[in-house]
């Protein structure tokens, strides 16, 4: 019983890291935060409250990025967008890497409700 929740818990800490490391790596190949946010969803509902919070923190980063991407590709007909361009990258980087580190820990967010990065 005890290796089964070990097991278990061990899933839950790969697949918070799999979705971290799929958002870093949108960077490179476009459209892998969608593969992530669908396992921060499909995993969030059988999740205990710690790694809960991590796919909690990673859902809202994948649907803030999306609204701040909307706000910045409107905003670069006025030119100003294309300076929000590497703050918005930095911002979705920062969030990954934050979360990354404490999901390698075994910590969980303390406020994954946050709009910034922690």
């Amino acid at each position: 019983m005890a290796n089964t929740e070990n097991d278990e818990a061990a899933a839950l800490k790969n697949a918070t890291i799999l979705v971290y490391v799929l958002y870093l790596a949108n960077f490179v190949v476009p459209f892998l935060s969608i593969v992530g946010v669908i396992i921060a969803y499909a995993r969030k509902d059988q999740a205990p409250a710690g790694p809960r919070t991590h796919f909690i923190y990673q859902i809202r980063t994948f649907w803030l990025s999306l609204l701040y991407a909307l706000i910045v590709g409107l905003l670069c007909f006025v030119l100003i967008g294309f300076f929000l361009i590497p703050v918005l990258a930095l911002w979705v980087g920062a969030r990954s890497i934050v979360g990354l580190m404490r999901a390698s820990e075994d910590r969980p967010i303390d406020n994954p409700q946050s709009w910034i990065l922690w």
